[in-house]
């Protein structure tokens, strides 16, 4: 079936609805996958299906996927969308050029190298290096991959070697690094853990503890990641502290900045990375805080040149030529070969805000953070669990059996009702909502909605279950 391009106009026309109306909208409610397969024809068939029914098929995407861009959605580390990054990325598959190489993507390469020099001078880097990785957890494991390089180059031609690798963590860490540690070689019982304290930030006397006693056992410990910014309570480990016993062990020190390195933008609440100009490498997903789109991430180094020589192999035979412009291909410097251009989308919409904006979206943010901590502790039902670090508030609805069940139960009602979208987490054998304040426009309303509908369920459930049992 040939390409009928008079269906773009009427997709650009269902997607501006989309955008403009959803903030405004709810969630959506939530199907299971029976539901949603019997309700989408996802079959491909052998003749070509009509412009009319694949419109309708789009129609009913929209319809099926839970609307992120409201201010009720608070389950993830992300929220909303910059109208800037929705016309970047737009722009980019437009265009539909791979990163591979300077003269195939010429302004994807310079926006992303220009983009990079600008985040390496706020981590406080004037000749640093970096790339845009499909993810958060892809930034962590080239940060693995790079170090492991820097410090064994041996193993990049001749494999791991008879040496056991020796990786540090928090308790609190992201897992992609034990799916780095797999991918690696490393193996999942070279992944260490450190403690944290009651506030989860990793405890530095433990870490130099463990890698006192791993060099004492033979192994070779070379790698420590430290966190702005864990998944679950946003705590901030103590980078400087961090620092000073990864120079003592000869650790490489990378930070998961995936979901706080954005704070580096905020005067005032930029002290939550201190010493974060010593590190080696760090991660940072502008698609969070700054709210550029999926996907954002930047693997960042102090050590220029350092990805090239890490990663590159190959390709000369076929794709990167010898030439005055050689040095500007970004694929050698990249674990993929074909990429999109991402960074336009970031670009945009970080020239649409300037630094000031941002800093004045994060200072927002971290505002209303510490309201909906002061909204939670007037309501008698419901319960603090952790003192927020920045913009994740833990908290549960009170019960005085089975608490972890109950709140369970309440966020399955609230995601049947549609309304609202919030996760729960599990800590310490205790489960609690966590609430993300990511989006720029939430507010004291949608706060209070959401604890009011939590107390309603709340109560509901707990009505429903004393019936139940007066019954038997």
């Amino acid at each position: 079936m040939k390409s009928d391009s008079t269906v773009l106009p009427d997709v650009f026309r269902i997607c501006f609805e989309h955008y403009n109306k959803a903030k405004n909208l709810p969630t959506g409610k939530i199907k299971n996958p029976n539901e949603i397969l019997r309700e989408f024809d996802f079959e491909i068939k052998k003749n070509p299906a009509d412009a009319a029914e694949l419109f309708k098929d789009m129609q009913l995407y929209l319809k099926l996927t839970p609307n992120t861009l409201t201010p009720n959605f608070q389950n993830q580390l992300f929220s909303g969308l910059n109208q800037y990054a929705l016309a970047g990325d737009w722009l980019t598959s437009v265009t539909n050029t791979t990163m591979a190489t300077f003269e195939v993507s010429p302004m994807g390469t310079l926006v992303e190298k220009k983009l990079i020099e600008h985040m390496n001078r706020l981590v406080g880097w004037e000749n640093g290096d970096g790339t845009m990785a499909t993810g958060g957890s892809n930034a962590n494991m080239i940060s693995l991959l790079v170090a492991r390089n820097k410090m064994f180059p041996e193993i990049k031609k001749e494999g791991q070697l008879n040496k056991r690798l020796i990786i540090f963590v928090s308790e609190d860490a992201h897992y992609s690094f034990e799916k780095a540690a797999n991918i690696l070689g490393i193996g999942l019982d070279q992944v260490k853990k450190i403690k944290t304290n009651p506030n989860g930030e990793m405890e530095p006397s433990h870490l130099e503890e463990m890698a006192r006693v791993s060099l004492s056992v033979g192994e070779c410990p070379f790698f420590v990641a430290a966190t702005a910014g864990t998944t679950v309570l946003g705590s901030f480990d103590p980078i400087d502290r961090i620092h000073e016993i990864s120079k003592k062990f000869n650790l490489w020190l990378h930070v998961d900045g995936a979901w706080g390195g954005s704070v580096l933008l905020s005067s005032r609440h930029r002290h939550h990375l201190k010493g974060i100009e010593n590190v080696d490498s760090m991660t940072w997903d502008t698609h969070k805080m700054i709210g550029t789109g999926l996907m954002s991430s930047f693997f960042l180094t102090k050590h220029n040149g350092i990805l090239r020589s890490s990663h590159n192999h190959g390709g000369e035979d076929y794709i990167f030529h010898e030439s005055e412009i050689a040095e500007w291909d970004s694929g050698p410097s990249s674990l993929q070969c074909g990429r999109r251009s991402d960074a336009l989308k970031v670009w945009l919409t970080w020239r649409s805000l300037g630094d000031i904006g941002i800093e004045i979206q994060i200072d927002n943010l971290f505002a209303m953070a510490i309201k909906a901590k002061e909204m939670i502790l007037e309501y008698k039902e419901l319960e603090l669990m952790y003192e927020p670090s920045s913009l994740n508030i833990c908290f549960r609805y009170r019960s005085v059996s089975d608490v972890n069940t109950l709140n369970k139960k309440i966020r399955h009602r609230l995601l049947e009702e549609g309304i609202f979208f919030i996760n729960i987490a599990t800590r310490k054998k205790e489960t609690f909502f966590r609430l993300i304040i990511v989006h720029p426009d939430l507010n004291e309303t949608h706060l209070y909605k959401l604890f009011s509908d939590i107390i309603r369920l709340g109560n509901k459930i707990k009505e429903e279950t004393e019936f139940c049992m007066l019954k038997t």
